[in-house]
């Protein structure tokens, strides 16, 4: 008997998952084949347009250049960008630019072993 009651609480579940399913199935296809009906439409009212502000007339980009030169002198100032690049900093830049090409040799080397290896397998 428990054997039956534990069968029949499967098969009850697996037909409640797909009607589940199908349900949500039917009702999102609904949605997408008459449109969206969730869009809100708004028109404006003669509130709305008493808030709305005139935009002036003039030449906007002197505005902007100065402006730009005002954030670009903060961005300078606060990172400190007018001050000499510390020996170490240089340093290190110049180690850098020196074993590049220890870096990309070993990769150059493995892109040709793995062409030079295609190559020869298309030819077997």
């Amino acid at each position: 008997m428990k054997k039956f009651t534990s069968r029949l609480v499967t098969i009850c579940l697996r037909l409640g998952i797909i009607f589940a399913v199908a349900t949500a199935l039917l009702f999102s296809s609904e949605l997408q084949l008459s449109g969206n009906k969730m869009q809100a439409i708004a028109t404006p009212t003669p509130e709305t347009k008493s808030y709305e502000i005139p935009l002036p007339d003039r030449q906007p980009t002197s505005e902007i250049e100065k402006d730009a030169k005002g954030v670009v002198g903060n961005i300078t100032e606060k990172l400190n960008l007018n001050q000499p690049i510390a020996p170490s900093t240089k340093r290190f830049i110049e180690s850098v630019k020196n074993n590049v090409g220890e870096a990309v040799t070993p990769a150059r080397e493995a892109a040709e072993k793995a062409t030079d290896r295609g190559s020869s397998d298309g030819a077997n």
